[in-house]
């Protein structure tokens, strides 16, 4: 996960993700799909991707304040469909209507 940090790109990554992390991650994705306020789940978001990094650098602040408010949907989403071991183009269409 690239963060900018004091003005500065970091990228973090763990070489260890507990197998446990994919049940709450395919949680998380279900709830995408739901009609629950975006805040919520933005909120669900961050406070997971702060638990699976465990570098101390990464925070709940230091991702709100980290990332691009542009693409932060797209890229909190493929970071936990990566841990949940999903496709985020194929779920996405998916779940696309026709």
């Amino acid at each position: 996960m690239e963060l900018l940090i004091d003005g500065k790109k970091q990228t973090f990554t763990e070489s260890f993700i507990p197998a446990g992390r994919i049940l709450d991650a395919l949680d998380l994705i279900e709830t995408d799909n739901s009609d629950r306020k975006l805040r919520d789940v933005f909120e669900e978001r961050v406070a997971f991707l702060a638990k699976v990094f465990t570098d101390p650098l990464v925070t709940t602040d230091a991702i709100w304040n980290g990332f691009n408010a542009i693409d932060f949907d797209d890229r909190t989403f493929t970071i936990i469909c990566k841990v949940a071991g999903v496709n985020p183009k194929k779920l996405q269409m998916a779940t696309t209507p026709e």
